[in-house]
């Protein structure tokens, strides 16, 4: 069980099981997630400040599942210490803090600096 000391930090069998590939399939949704975060980014949003916070996306959620594809790929090839769940757990509280700082600056700061650049566009139109 996840919730047991043994679960998190023993070496875990060559043998893949349902937490290993519940973790694959994971990490790799968070790499579609971030392509898909890119195209919208690329093809659909015009405005800079929201491109500016796509990108944020973006860059959490590849590398947040990119890391964790890499350590699926010692699971999978049972890499004595590399492959031990403590560092899957570790790799997904480290991508949930990373996420909420987006999070934090999508609550608190973007729609401030979105004003801001709206403003400006509309003292740049009358100035010239």
């Amino acid at each position: 069980m996840p919730s047991e000391y043994f679960f998190w930090f023993a070496q875990p069998s060559s043998i893949l099981n349902s937490y290993d590939r519940w973790a694959f399939y994971f990490f790799a949704a968070m790499v579609v997630l971030s392509i898909v975060t890119w195209m919208v980014r690329k093809f659909a949003v015009k405005h800079p400040v929201t491109k500016k916070l796509l990108d944020r996306y973006h860059s959490a959620l590849f590398w947040f599942g990119a890391v964790g594809l890499v350590w699926f790929a010692f699971r999978y090839e049972s890499v004595p210490i590399f492959s031990r769940r403590v560092f899957a757990g570790s790799i997904i509280v480290a991508g949930l803090v990373w996420v909420g700082f987006v999070k934090y600056y999508l609550l608190f700061k973007f729609r401030k600096e979105k004003q801001e650049y709206d403003a400006q566009l509309l003292k740049n139109k009358y100035i010239k």
